[in-house]
């Protein structure tokens, strides 16, 4: 119930005050939100069984139960995403209600006079610390991997490799209770007519595809940003192997943890994977093993982790992030970064040397362009050979500067020949805008 009270908190918050508050706290927002959520819940149950039992007198409990009961159908309602069951979701709201009536049965039992029955008394106490014992193990046990998984989000590391290694690679998850943990050996992907365990899929034809993914939270500068060597059977192969209605547009994705996309099936291509592996390994858990999606020119929420379902459609059904207010298409936008040198250092006077990345998803990199006088003029920067029309693509400028202070900025061009934009604009709803900046003092 903390987790769906945090989704519902996180649906009603106004968008920026979202993102501020993600910018605020950092990997810690989400866990503290769970923690916060479980706090308030406890607080109002208090509250709510003081003053009924002051009100109602006997009838208290039952009423406490029916309470129970509604307020947990709604927050299981609100928050529910298309893929939860309906089944458990009753099912969890009467193992919870019936907590309110049976707590009570065992403490008036406890609480009768000790000349009444002893043993019978005894035996009750045992069931009721054991059964307690046991609860808080088991919930302890949640809520500690809960915040684990939850503080499991992190930033990507600068880019000093074309390839980054998996310890290193950014982790972004909308669960607030922790990702899920699927058993290979048990997993299904779920098509119109027919399923598919992980080693059916290991065993179609994979394609090995280089392929920088990133966040549509990257902040300008951000790190929110990694380059990996994906492996996968191509969604083609994979849609092959089932029927896809004529009137079909639309290609809809579930994950195990609710998650829901769509992507347009005209736009589908050779290099669109159904990824198993990252960097030569199977994924990890955090990168959704066992198969996640890799759609080039994408942000990464168009790219879903821990697949089970496909399914078609001749009418869009947007997603989790685009029903929560994020754009629809979350086309990548043309970034450029300056790693070093760091922001605010100070350098002696001579030749200072600049590089960074830069990246525009699928329409590649063709120039990178650095200014220190206020934007007046522009130098060219030298770029790297290309790893792939889909990776960040490397640059550098060595510059002679004299004593003084500097405001660098950086810029980029795409293969279209656009240039970024210099206008700048928070990440929300498409990604964000604006020339990454550092300054240094040359002395």
């Amino acid at each position: 119930m903390p987790e769906q009270a945090g989704y519902i908190l996180v649906k009603v918050l106004p968008l920026s005050t979202f993102e501020n508050l993600l910018k605020l706290m950092g990997v810690v927002a989400r866990p503290l939100l769970l923690l916060g959520a479980t706090l308030v819940i406890v607080l109002a149950y208090a509250g709510a069984s003081i003053l009924l039992i002051r009100v109602a007198g006997r009838r208290a409990i039952p009423a406490l139960t029916v309470l129970v009961a509604v307020v947990i159908a709604l927050l299981a309602l609100l928050a529910q995403s298309p893929g939860d069951s309906l089944a458990a979701m009753a099912l969890e709201v009467l193992l919870l209600a019936a907590v309110v009536p049976v707590t009570d049965w065992l403490l008036r039992r406890l609480s009768e006079p000790a000349a009444e029955n002893v043993e019978r008394r005894i035996l009750l106490r045992n069931l009721f610390f054991g059964a307690v014992g046991l609860a808080v193990v088991g919930v302890g046990f949640v809520d500690v991997r809960r915040f684990i998984t939850a503080l499991a989000m992190k930033e990507g590391s600068r880019a000093d490799t074309e390839i980054t290694s998996v310890a290193d690679f950014y982790v972004v998850s909308k669960n607030l209770g922790g990702d899920p943990v699927l058993d290979g050996s048990s997993w299904r992907l779920v098509l119109p007519t027919r399923s598919l365990t992980y080693g059916e899929l290991l065993a179609l034809p994979s394609r090995r595809l280089e392929l920088t993914l990133e966040c549509i939270s990257n902040d300008v500068g951000g790190t929110l940003i990694s380059n990996g060597l994906w492996q996968g059977p191509r969604v083609s192969d994979v849609l092959a192997l089932t029927s896809v209605p004529e009137n079909a547009v639309w290609m809809l994705m579930e994950s195990a943890d609710g998650y829901t996309e769509s992507f347009r099936l005209s736009e589908l291509t050779d290099d669109h994977l159904l990824a198993t592996q990252l960097n030569g390994s199977a994924l990890t858990s955090q990168h959704g093993y066992p198969a996640r999606f890799i759609f080039p020119g994408h942000y990464g929420m168009k790219q879903p982790k821990w697949v089970t379902r496909i399914r078609f459609s001749s009418t869009d059904q947007p997603g989790y992030w685009e029903n929560n207010g994020w754009d629809e298409r979350a086309i990548v936008k043309t970034m450029s970064r300056i790693d070093a040198p760091a922001d605010g250092v100070a350098l002696p006077a001579g030749t200072v040397r600049f590089s960074g990345i830069a990246f525009a998803g699928a329409r590649r990199v063709t120039g990178v362009e650095l200014s220190w006088d206020g934007r007046r003029q522009w130098q060219a920067a030298d770029l790297a050979d290309e790893f792939s029309p889909y990776a960040w693509r490397f640059w550098h400028l060595s510059a002679s500067l004299s004593a003084g202070h500097y405001r660098v900025e950086v810029r980029a061009r795409d293969g279209q020949g656009t240039l970024q934009s210099p206008a700048s604009a928070p990440t929300l709803p498409n990604g964000a805008d604006g020339y990454h900046t550092i300054v240094v003092d040359i002395r």
